[in-house]
């Protein structure tokens, strides 16, 4: 039946490519139309599929996403009003210019992106630069790095739900932000040199200035009207994400419910048997190459397959994001000049050097004498916790990240004192 849906929808193609030859400037506009009418013919034939996995993207949406990005919506929002972000950003000018090739506003987007999970650090890089922050190259390589996979599902839904695993946690995670950082320095090389650093007293006075802005601003606007607003463009982007979440759930299930991914899948692995990839690895990656959560469940589930390759697998998946989390991310910055090219080289760069990390880190160190366990499936082992613990856990690595930032604020201005204090010695003597 399936095999006969694929030739069918094959034909189709062909039909409109042989109808269309003599017209070539028109087939670009065909092409979505004809997606979209075979995805309603799909929508048709699979409907039982198509529902159970539209409930699935709605439970993962409402009992895992929102409680877990709503905080950091919130509190981004806020301090992005207030400008407060504007005016720390100035003292860590020095940390982030020469290594990433930044402006110190960037170590926001930065610390947020790894704490709180995709696509925080693409609303947070989109909203800095509407408000002029960075410049358009800038905030194209600014979201390359600091749009990233968080804590809440690395460690939790992927190492403790899927592998039941939890000590695989950390590792995962130190891997995924080495390679994130990793991914901002090879751009911040390759890139135009940025502003050229002003001096320890000039950075003191634009500081102030930023400060005394803040006050400015926090008199001509209530804190309740803040909170609201914070609220309400929190809400409406959570939706939008909450509609990609659930429209890639029902793509993938189709596809893998047709036999589309399977029989791709066969293809590559006869290519890639030299490596040691199975048709069931091959197949996650398939998965995961569309939507993160599907392909990291089904690596932990695949069986043949060692400890080590499914750990690489996984870190290459969540260092790649998937194309569910790209449309979201094509979403938030539909309203400014920033460009996706530069964002999907450093995603999947990012999934390169994630999964080599892992791996490098697996041959020198090693891994526990531990053994894979079967992992249940998303709705058993991702949603066993409960709505409240995953906003309470939210909380947590959001008040990580502001201890974070104060600390990076503090050693930046500890180290500015202590260099004025080191030319004044040297101006007596």
């Amino acid at each position: 039946m399936t095999l006969i849906i694929i030739v069918l929808i094959l034909l189709f193609f062909i039909y409109i490519f042989l109808y269309y030859k003599s017209r070539v400037i028109y087939l670009r506009s065909l092409v979505l139309p004809a997606l979209l009418a075979v995805f309603i013919i799909l929508l048709i034939i699979f409907s039982k599929t198509a529902v159970a996995a539209a409930v699935k993207g709605i439970n993962l949406w409402l009992f895992i996403v929102f409680p877990s990005l709503f905080p950091f919506f919130v509190a981004s929002e806020i301090l992005n009003r207030t400008g407060v972000v504007r005016a720390f950003g100035i003292l860590l000018e020095p940390i982030m210019r020469p290594i990433f090739n930044v402006p110190g506003v960037g170590s926001f987007a930065l610390v947020m992106g790894i704490t709180s999970g995709y696509p925080v650090g693409a609303r947070i890089t989109a909203d800095m630069r509407k408000a002029d922050l960075l410049s358009k190259y800038e905030a194209e390589r600014l979201l390359a790095f600091t749009n990233n996979s968080g804590p809440l599902f690395i460690i939790g839904a992927v190492s403790a739900g899927m592998f039941k695993m939890p000590n695989i946690g950390i590792l995962l995670l130190i891997c995924h932000i080495a390679a994130c950082i990793t991914v901002g320095i090879i751009l911040g090389l390759f890139s135009k040199p940025g502003s050229k650093k002003s001096s320890e007293a000039g950075t003191f006075k634009r500081f102030k200035k930023e400060l005394l802005s803040i006050h400015y601003a926090s008199t001509n606007s209530s804190p309740g009207t803040m909170l609201g607003d914070a609220i309400k463009q929190s809400i409406a982007v959570i939706l939008n994400i909450g509609g990609f979440i659930i429209f890639f759930s029902v793509i993938i299930n189709i596809l893998l419910d047709t036999g589309i991914i399977l029989h791709a899948s066969e293809v590559i692995s006869a290519a890639s048997k030299p490596f040691g990839m199975g048709r069931d690895m091959i197949c996650a990656i398939i998965s995961g190459f569309f939507e993160i959560t599907t392909g990291t469940n089904m690596v932990s589930t695949s069986m043949n397959t060692s400890l080590l390759q499914q750990l690489t697998v996984v870190s290459l998946i969540i260092g790649w994001a998937g194309l569910s989390v790209h449309s979201q991310v094509l979403s938030i910055i539909s309203e400014t000049d920033i460009s996706i090219k530069i964002y999907l080289f450093g995603k999947f760069l990012q999934g390169i050097i994630s999964c080599i990390y892992v791996f490098g880190f697996i041959k020198i160190a090693g891994l526990p004498n531990i053994g894979t366990k079967p992992a249940f499936y998303l709705s058993d082992s991702v949603l066993s916790l409960s709505w409240n613990n995953y906003l309470l856990s939210s909380c947590f690595y959001l008040m990580i990240t502001l201890c974070i930032l104060c600390f990076l604020i503090v050693a930046a201005l500890a180290t500015s004192l202590f260099s004025m204090m080191l030319n004044r010695i040297k101006y007596l003597f």
